[in-house]
Parts: C-alpha cells; sequence; structure tokens
C-alpha cells in the first residue's frame, strides 16, 4: 500500500510532468481578441501600473488620471488600460508612497506597456517594460518576472519535481511560455533563495497568467495574477 505522502508527491509531480508538456514558445503572430468597438489610434499604448512598493502608492501621470494603488496582493497588479497619443512620446509621473513624492518618466512603445514602482538604491523609481500578450484558444500562457533590483538569477520551479519552468530571468524583465491548462503550485527563488510556495490554482485554455518574484519588504515573496485588459471608458 502506497503511503499518503507519497501518493501526494507523486500526483504534484505528474500534474508538474503534464504542465511542462505544453511548455512552448508562444506564437509570434498571436493576436488578442477585439474588445473594443472601434479601432484605437496607432499611438495608443497598453500600459498597467505593477506596486511593487511596501505601502500604498499615489500616482499622477501624463498618460492617466491621478490613482491610488493598494499594496494589497490582489491589486498590486493592475489592469491593462489604452492611453492614446502615448506612444513615443516621454510620460512624467509623480508617486507618492511613504509620505515621500519622486518625480520619473517613461517612454511607451505601441503595444502593451508595464510600469514598475519599487524603491532601487533607496529611491522611488519607474522603469517601463515593454511586455506582450499572446493568445491561444487551447493552451494557458504563464509569464515570469523578477521585479527584485541587484536578483540576477530569478528563477521559477514546479513545486514536488523541481523541475524548471524559468531560469536567469533578470531584474525587471520577463519570460513566457505556453502551458497545458492544469492544475500546479510553483516556488521562485533568487540566486538560489526561496521564496514561499506559490499555488497556481487551476489554468484555464486561453488564459493569461503571471507569477510575480519581488520583495517590497527585504524579503522575497510572490503573487500570482490574471492579466487582464481594462473596459474602455
Amino acid at each position: 500500500m502506497s503511503h499518503p505522502a507519497q501518493t501526494r508527491q507523486a500526483r504534484r509531480i505528474l500534474l508538474g510532468a503534464i504542465l511542462l508538456a505544453g511548455l512552448g514558445s508562444l506564437p509570434a503572430q498571436a493576436q488578442a481578441p477585439m474588445l473594443y468597438e472601434q479601432r484605437l489610434p496607432d499611438d495608443t499604448a497598453f500600459v498597467r501600473v505593477i506596486n511593487a512598493l511596501p505601502g500604498e502608492v499615489s500616482v499622477k501621470s501624463d498618460f492617466s488620471p491621478a490613482f491610488t494603488q493598494s499594496s494589497d496582493d490582489a491589486d498590486r497588479v493592475g489592469p491593462y488600460v489604452p492611453a492614446e497619443k502615448a506612444v513615443g512620446k516621454e510620460q512624467a509621473l509623480e508617486i507618492t508612497q511613504g509620505g515621500e513624492t519622486a518625480k520619473a518618466s517613461v517612454s511607451f512603445k505601441q503595444g502593451y506597456n508595464t510600469v514598475i514602482l519599487q524603491r532601487q538604491d533607496g529611491k522611488l523609481v519607474a522603469t517601463n517594460l515593454s511586455d506582450s500578450l499572446e493568445f491561444n484558444q487551447l493552451r494557458a500562457r504563464l509569464a515570469f518576472y523578477n521585479l527584485i533590483p541587484g536578483c540576477a538569477d530569478g528563477s521559477l520551479t514546479l513545486q514536488g519535481s523541481n523541475q524548471a519552468v524559468f531560469t536567469g530571468v533578470a531584474p525587471n524583465t520577463t519570460k513566457s511560455r505556453s502551458v497545458n491548462p492544469t492544475t500546479a503550485s510553483v516556488q521562485a527563488a533568487c540566486g538560489g533563495k526561496p521564496a514561499p510556495v506559490q499555488d497556481l490554482g487551476k489554468l484555464d485554455a486561453g488564459g493569461q497568467y503571471s507569477v510575480w518574484l519581488m520583495a517590497p519588504e527585504g524579503k522575497p515573496v510572490t503573487l500570482l495574477a490574471r492579466d487582464r485588459i481594462a473596459p474602455r471608458r
């Protein structure tokens, strides 16, 4: 008779194998579904803001109305929002967090852009990462982001089997894969220093998922987000 712990371990390994069996490069020409009735202008950028700071942050910017973003796990990763006439132009930001205010600027490319708010060398900074979304009706998309400054080797492995999903992810960069729809748990690490295990739950076909490695309070943590595009206002 199999021991319950061995059964659970075998099940985790099997689920990991199912997930990794679907790993592959995402199709370069995959297109987002039509979300708006009218075509957006060519100088429109889709912009989302990531709060990698230790608390709530307030933002004023050239590309959106003023807003406040909390540090709750569910709110750290904002949705993509269309910003018209924003491509190729320097965009000013004013960031306020913890009683401190700093000014920054970013520039956007056409398509998807991820603005990361964090502290580097004790200063509030904003960094734009040219991003992407790829849609596949048969598989899920899983992306991994390393938002820890100075962490030159971010990685993500499957819990239970220790199979690598992503390795060598530099600070403020991302890697992505298409994966089979399944359930799994993963663990991110920075230079071998692990963050807590993250349960991915059920990955649905056609879904866009991202795992974020960050250290708002100094210790590596991860959070899971379902990438989304906000309705046009």
